[in-house]
């Protein structure tokens, strides 16, 4: 008798036989115990995991003669079992859609389901890679397979589930076969090593079962080559060097060298496989596993997801406790990259590639975290700024609710009333204006108008700008905000806070509006409209609608605001740039705003070079830009 493969000649014969599928072995056991037996089968699955077989025992189990009824356990001895076995049944036919493919092969099978069954039970079709049938194919064959005749059965196997249309998937049970795991392909390998009397240790069974990828073919295959090399006693040399595989050794001692930052080990390592004609991207693949391993076992260190050995396990338990899980996800991540980039290369060099990914990995270590970093850039921002203010920032205070604005007033006019009507002053706000046109009047005609002749209300003194400027950054909290108001002036008149800040700073305070009247309410404890003045020039006051202006000098400014710093200088005229500072006066006005230095200070930059804005416009653009 000639020999028969391993992959043959253990090819199960029950359902209780086949490897690693007991879903869907105890979903057709189940259905032939209770006689609820569908008419079309879908087999699908990766290669080499029992599809065809299982659907040649399905048929066995339909058709077994020794039975009376169809059954889970066939009995493999009477001639329909035995004819199934071998192929050459005439009641069931294994078709190969890869050469069948074409309408004209369904429209035979069409015709052959007319007639009835030989000899057996049914008439049954096992149709192999189904994926492979034409578009036209599958469309003759749609009408036959939803509604066959009582005595016809289709079996259909495909490794393609994705190519199929969703018209057969519909019309059949749909059973899905999975890869095995390397730990089961490995006992059904030593059970067949001791059926066969074969010498050979675990490791390289497992070793022969990884090198499967999930598949009993192929790992029956590989096993029946192994088996023709040494002869009755595997060695593990003898399967490493058979079937390419990486040695462990080496692969725990190029993990040492990128554990340990040896970028030296690491080509040493690589210098080894040089001289072994090891493949690379072999070698890159079995690390990646290898290190998946390592993660697992620094997640859980009694998982069961783990393909190692117990010596393979004291090993790794020294790499996974001198590594951090964040370190080992980093390293997985760069190498399963390095990987795809092997593939995808146009003309790979394996070695240069193999070479950086691991030179990369060993530098991986180095690098800062990201939430090291955060820690330092917040231990960094939490540092006292240099100093700019004569008052400390005081604590982090708690979110205050935006405070309601005061309803808008159209036009704010003095009028003389009695002294018992100062308290309301928001009545004396909104007084309708008379139908002339107002104007309003400009800072000069303000400061040179007696004040009116009522008692004033103790909360409309005015404070010294000092005192009250220092007493609304005493309330305020952010860098920003402190900045802005570093160079500020303000005083209080009525219920206004009047705040005098550089034109750069007006359309950010602009912006903070509410959180000044919020750190307002706070510092004097009453609420108070904030208006701004740009330069101290003009007082910006966001309730009364602008009016068309004639131009006017700039008002002198208060006494209160000449002690806090210098008056503004003029408007630049439409002059040259080039009549202005300097630009070493110009650098060092710029490097003078705190603003500017907390941002050098926090992005370690250097100032390298300012220039002037350009010339702000005429009075009459300006004016039509308020409209």
């Amino acid at each position: 008798m000639s020999y028969v493969v391993f992959a043959r000649k253990w090819r199960p014969r029950t359902l209780a036989d086949v490897v690693g599928q007991e879903t869907v072995t105890r979903t057709l056991g189940n259905a032939l115990t209770s006689g609820r037996i569908g008419h079309a089968f879908l087999l699908t699955g990766a290669r080499g995991v029992g599809k065809t077989s299982t659907a040649r025992i399905l048929a066995a189990a339909l058709n077994c003669s020794a039975q009376d009824e169809p059954t889970p356990t066939p009995c493999g001895t009477c001639p329909s079992c035995s004819e199934i076995a071998a192929g050459n049944s005439v009641d069931v036919q294994e078709i190969d859609a890869a050469s069948n493919n074409s309408v004209d092969d369904v429209r035979e099978l069409r015709e052959s389901t007319r007639f009835n069954p030989a000899r057996d039970r049914y008439r049954i079709w096992i149709i192999d890679e189904v994926h492979m049938l034409s578009g036209a194919a599958f469309n003759a064959l749609l009408k036959t397979l939803e509604e066959p005749p009582p005595r016809v059965k289709f079996i259909l196997a495909t490794t393609e589930l994705k190519k199929l249309p969703e018209t057969i998937l519909s019309r059949c049970q749909i059973h899905a076969f999975r890869l095995i795991p390397a730990k089961t392909l490995a006992g059904h390998l030593r059970a067949i090593a001791d059926s066969e009397k074969i010498e050979v240790s675990d490791s390289a069974l497992l070793r022969i079962a990884r090198a499967a990828e999930g598949s009993v073919r192929d790992a029956l295959s590989l096993f029946d080559q192994v088996y023709a090399f040494t002869g009755a006693v595997i060695q593990d040399e003898d399967v490493a060097k058979l079937l390419g595989l990486i040695d462990r050794e080496l692969l725990r001692e190029a993990t040492r060298a990128v554990f340990e930052n040896d970028s030296p080990g690491v080509l040493r390592v690589i210098e080894t496989l040089a001289s072994y004609g090891a493949d690379y991207e072999m070698f890159a693949h079995e690390l990646l596993l290898y290190w998946r391993d390592l993660l697992v076992l620094k997640i859980d260190a009694q998982s069961e997801g783990v393909d190692l050995l117990p010596e393979d396990r004291a090993a790794a338990a020294q790499f996974v406790s001198a590594l951090a899980e964040e370190d080992l996800l980093r390293l997985v991540d760069s190498l399963s990259r390095s990987e795809l980039d092997f593939r995808k290369a146009i003309d790979p060099d394996p070695r240069l590639s193999l070479e950086m990914a691991l030179l990369k990995a060993a530098q991986l270590r180095r690098l800062v975290s990201f939430a090291d970093l955060v820690s330092r850039v917040e231990q960094f921002l939490g540092e006292s700024p240099r100093p700019v203010l004569t008052v400390s920032a005081p604590p982090e205070r708690p979110r205050l609710q935006a405070p309601v604005p005061a309803p808008p007033a159209p036009v704010v006019r003095r009028i003389e009333a009695p002294a018992e009507e100062a308290p309301a002053a928001a009545a004396r706000r909104l007084v309708p204006p008379t139908d002339a046109a107002p104007v309003r009047p400009t800072a000069k005609a303000e400061a040179a108008t007696p004040p009116p002749s009522v008692a004033p209300a103790p909360a409309a003194t005015a404070e010294p700008a000092g005192n009250t400027i220092d007493r609304l950054r005493a309330a305020t909290s952010g860098r920003m905000l402190l900045g802005a108001l570093s160079e500020a002036s303000a005083t209080i008149e009525g219920d206004t806070l009047i705040i005098g800040v550089a034109a750069a700073q007006v359309a950010f305070l602009e912006s903070e509006k509410d959180t000044l009247a919020a750190n307002g309410l706070k510092a004097f404890g009453r609420k108070l409209r904030v208006v701004l003045k740009a330069g101290g020039q003009d007082e910006l006051d966001d309730s009364v609608p602008e009016k068309p202006r004639p131009a006017r000098p700039a008002p002198a400014p208060s006494p209160a605001a000449a002690t806090k710093r210098p008056a503004p200088e003029p408007a630049p005229s439409s002059a040259p740039a080039d009549k202005g500072p300097g630009k070493a006066a110009l650098k060092a006005k710029v490097m003078a705003d705190p603003v500017v230095g907390r941002t050098l200070d926090l992005f370690g930059g250097t100032l390298i070079d300012a220039k002037p804005l350009a010339p702000l416009p005429s009075d009459e653009s300006a004016e039509e830009e308020d409209r």
